[in-house]
């Protein structure tokens, strides 16, 4: 799906709850380069999104790959009452995506088993620097033998579009966000037992993003 597909997914899908919420997500479709992440998750995938927000990758899923099933988490409660009402309607529309969602910090114990998918979509540069390595560990340690890691997150350069972002969380967020330099997360993802399988660098209007897919090996 192309970002005009995905954007009216998003329209469809966000239809009910908070008026700012709902177009924050028809929106950040035109942001965040989410046509470059959902070709990476294959049909029937089982799929862990961390720091999920209100849904929004979940639910592009839903209405873009077959027969996946999602589990998100995030801390905030107005994120996941929006998530859960999203989650209603891709039923409502008869979507054969099975999506849930809890309430959860991202130090607390995460949701129990092994995914084909895990997602860290944004959330990295939300979570304290002493915390950023161990957050990394934790999510490959959820990816099954032959499944992947899904990473994306904001880069820390060049300096203007750096600026744009820490501005837009100031603004959105209401906090000051802690970059982590890509070639850190390459380094703990191998330490981890993970190997990069795709990188990439993506400009969107003022913001500049960095996508990396590492995939876990099989087991003998």
């Amino acid at each position: 799906m192309g970002v005009d597909e995905l954007a009216l997914l998003a329209q469809q899908l966000y239809v009910a709850g908070p008026y700012l919420m709902r177009k924050m997500m028809h929106y950040r479709i035109r942001i965040c380069p989410f046509e470059r992440l959902v070709p990476h998750v294959p049909p029937k995938a089982h799929v862990l999104d961390a720091g999920c927000g209100a849904g929004l990758f979940l639910a592009l899923l839903a209405g873009a790959v077959p027969d996946v099933a999602g589990v998100g988490f995030d801390s905030s409660p107005s994120a996941i009452e929006a998530a859960a009402r999203m989650a209603e309607q891709v039923k409502l529309l008869g979507l054969g995506a099975d999506l849930r969602f809890i309430r959860l910090d991202v130090a607390e114990a995460w949701p129990a088993g092994l995914f084909d998918v895990v997602s860290l979509v944004d959330l990295l540069h939300h979570v304290p620097p002493a915390h950023q390595k161990g957050t990394i560990e934790r999510a490959t340690k959820k990816v099954k033998p032959g499944g992947v890691l899904l990473y994306k997150d904001m880069a820390n350069h060049p300096a203007f579009h750096a600026s744009m972002n820490r501005l837009h969380d100031l603004i959105i967020a209401r906090q000051w966000i802690h970059y982590l330099p890509i070639h850190c997360v390459d380094d703990w993802t191998a330490e981890f037992g993970l190997v990069r399988a795709h990188a990439e660098g993506i400009s969107r209007l003022w913001y500049r993003h960095e996508l990396r897919i590492y995939r876990k090996p099989s087991n003998p």
